[in-house]
């Protein structure tokens, strides 16, 4: 494994101390470590990091939230880190889409093996990912849709959409469900239905029909 830029958030200062000697031991780089859910949320959008070790109980933003924010923004490997096993704390992180799953206290092993697993689950999700956009992108340009006027994720989020947003909004301008979209993206129905509802406050609409028109519309005018 090579080096990885590491964010650690974990509000335990003796326990955050021992993960990162444990990290710098396996030959990587903790870029930073952040004490509470805010913190981790603005860190990974400035900081890029390779991978995110996120605790679950946080304070400021509880773990799960932090790590939604982060992965609406940038797909990232994301492990979450906890003590808790209760439904409650489960369920909180069912829709998610982390590649690893540790629960404390754990060994410098279980941690190494979660690393490998996180890297490993987050790159075939990526080339899946890749190669659905490169045959849709070559349906497109087959059925004469690839021009100025097609819904692209690049060109939703002009539109002041997250790019999880623009991303589910350019597979919802292309008839897919929710259900199908959350395959596609490694997600859950609930996460898209819930990303389309954020989608239809932006752009001021009650459908998904009109969604689509609209976008078009605002896009239109912007040419």
């Amino acid at each position: 494994m090579s080096e990885l830029s590491i964010l650690l958030t974990e509000d335990d200062e003796a326990v955050a101390r021992y993960l990162s000697s444990i990290l710098v031991a396996f030959g990587h780089k903790v870029v930073a470590v952040a004490s509470d859910g805010l913190k981790a949320v603005s860190m990974a959008r400035e900081l890029l990091p390779d991978l995110v070790i996120m605790d679950m109980d946080l304070p400021q933003m509880n773990g799960a939230t932090a790590a939604r924010k982060i992965l609406e923004e940038r797909s990232v490997p994301l492990i979450i880190s906890t003590g808790r096993t209760d439904a409650a704390a489960l369920e909180s992180i069912r829709d998610l889409n982390i590649q690893a799953f540790l629960i404390k206290p754990f060994s410098g092993l279980q941690l190494k093996s979660a690393m490998a697993i996180a890297l490993n689950q987050h790159e075939m999700q990526s080339r899946a990912l890749e190669t659905i956009h490169q045959l849709n992108g070559a349906l497109e340009a087959a059925q004469g849709n690839a021009g100025a006027g097609a819904l692209t994720q690049e060109r939703l989020q002009t539109l002041g959409l997250t790019r999880r947003e623009a991303e589910v909004m350019a597979w919802v301008a292309q008839g897919k469900s929710n259900s199908d979209i959350a395959t596609i993206l490694s997600s859950s129905p609930r996460t898209v239905a819930k990303h389309i509802e954020h989608v239809f406050g932006k752009l001021n609409v009650e459908s998904r029909t009109a969604a689509v028109a609209e976008a078009r519309r605002l896009l239109e005018e912007r040419q």
